[in-house]
């Protein structure tokens, strides 16, 4: 009988354990996880994973296999084991976008006294990866796996069809969008290492919410539904181009989307309807670039609407379409009170991050957006979101130079507007979806709004 084994480095996204768990249950296989977050280090607990792995293998029947998947791994369409991978021994695929190196997230061992050598020796080389002894010791698991157990491109199938373990994204890919159309046995979105000018890097500012997307689409197809990113792609715009909620309010926010980023803009526009509607913010919402922007085109316009609606609030906050509003319950005015201007910690670089801005109705306040609706005028390049830096660029700018990027501004991250990777379902306020693709970034907005519908049904019915 196969064995199914989850080994966990990190805390697991929500039903990943329960995805893995689901699939041995389906089959009748045996499951078991492993935990290594209480192992500290940052080579330690992979080190404990192949001790585990090398455990477990031994324990599977004579000839079973074993199915070895991690905290990235989803299993998403649930393929029985046997017969689709008779005559297989080992199985590994490589890293999107880099043949020689495995994508450890999945691994298929048959128990055979080969493999239990192979597996020997491979526990042998990490030993020595972990105590720094090894020739190229700054090589990541990836790369010490690939020499016993060498990887098979991940977007080619077994000779049956059969695609083993696709992986979502990688630096300069995606298979995200097409991974319900071949239902690979695993789908995973691991962390892609990269050799960059001789060091070994993984992305500096990874995080989980792809495979949480991934949890969501297997759990949708299981139920016979389509994938939550299709239904949310095929979302249109209202036919109204504006929408101003409660104008004369004393704290306010504003904010745009346009037709291409609609899937995930309606979400943003849900979640600070409901959440402006509770305390009786204002809210100015524009669904295309309002003539008097002129020329400017998305983010680009964002302080020329901050300038629009200034004059009839006491403090107003742009918000990009990207942040949703988690815990509703919770108020702005301590976050304003006291601030001739507001904005967030960055999570990577930067000292601030310009998808929430606030200035307060004053003099100074007009001054401030009025200077970077000037500098974005002239801005030599405006032909992406992200040119050189983007329209934060230009409010960094006018912050550092009035002497605004101190703790009496800048809020911390967590408080005002945490990116996912930093996000809690206990903790958070605003959550911050930066850099996923537009389909991944709707189904990852989606999840944390239903999150958040959830929280408020559950404060609802409170005594």
């Amino acid at each position: 009988m196969p064995t199914v084994l989850t080994t966990l480095a990190t805390r697991p996204v929500k039903g990943l354990v329960e995805n893995h768990a689901a699939y041995a249950r389906q089959h009748g296989y045996a499951h078991h996880v492993v935990d290594s977050t209480h192992v500290w280090g940052p080579r330690q607990p992979v080190f404990h994973r192949y001790h585990a792995i090398y455990q477990h293998l031994a324990q599977t029947e004579e000839g079973g296999l074993l199915l070895v998947l991690d905290q990235f791994a989803v299993v998403y369409w649930p393929h029985p084991l046997e017969p689709n991978f008779d005559g297989t021994d080992v199985l590994a695929c490589a890293q999107a976008g880099d043949d020689t190196l495995c994508n450890t997230s999945m691994l298929l061992l048959r128990n055979t006294p080969a493999m239990r050598e192979q597996m020997r020796q491979l526990v042998d080389r990490f030993s020595h990866w972990t105590m720094h002894i090894l020739e190229d010791s700054e090589q990541p698991e990836n790369a010490l796996v690939a020499p016993l157990f060498a990887p098979r491109p991940c977007s080619i199938p077994l000779p049956n069809g059969l695609y083993p373990n696709v992986q979502a994204n990688w630096p300069g890919g995606s298979y995200y969008e097409s991974i319900h159309t071949v239902r690979p046995l695993v789908a995973n979105d691991a962390p892609a290492w990269r050799r960059v000018e001789g060091r070994w890097m993984p992305p500096a500012d990874y995080d989980f919410r792809g495979v949480q997307n991934l949890v969501e689409e297997a759990a949708a197809l299981a139920r016979g539904e389509r994938p939550p990113f299709l239904a949310l792609s095929e979302t249109g715009l209202p036919p109204q181009d504006e929408l101003h909620l409660n104008p004369d309010a004393r704290i306010a926010f504003v904010s745009i989307y346009t037709a291409n980023i609609a899937s995930y803009g309606r979400i943003h526009e849900e979640s600070f309807v409901r959440y402006c509607l509770r305390h009786g913010y204002g809210y100015h919402l524009y669904r295309k670039v309002p003539d008097f922007a002129g020329e400017l085109t998305g983010s680009w316009a964002k302080p020329h609407l901050m300038r629009r609606h200034l004059a009839a609030h006491e403090f107003l906050l742009w918000v990009d379409a990207d942040i949703l509003v988690f815990d509703q319950s919770r108020p702005m005015e301590p976050l304003v009170a006291g601030r001739q201007a507001l904005v967030a910690n960055d999570h990577t670089a930067w000292n601030m991050n310009s998808s929430v801005v606030g200035v307060r109705n004053t003099a100074e306040g007009h001054a401030l957006v009025e200077e970077v609706c000037q500098q974005i005028e002239a801005a030599p390049d405006r032909s992406s979101v992200h040119v050189n830096g983007g329209d934060q660029t230009y409010f960094a700018n006018v912050f550092r130079a009035r002497g605004l990027i101190t703790e009496a501004q800048v809020v911390d991250t967590l408080s005002l507007d945490a990116p996912a990777i930093y996000a809690s379902a206990d903790h958070s306020h605003f959550v911050h979806f930066p850099t996923q693709q537009t389909a991944q970034r709707a189904a990852s907005m989606h999840f944390w709004n239903q999150q958040s519908l959830e929280r408020d049904a559950r404060q609802d019915a409170a005594p």
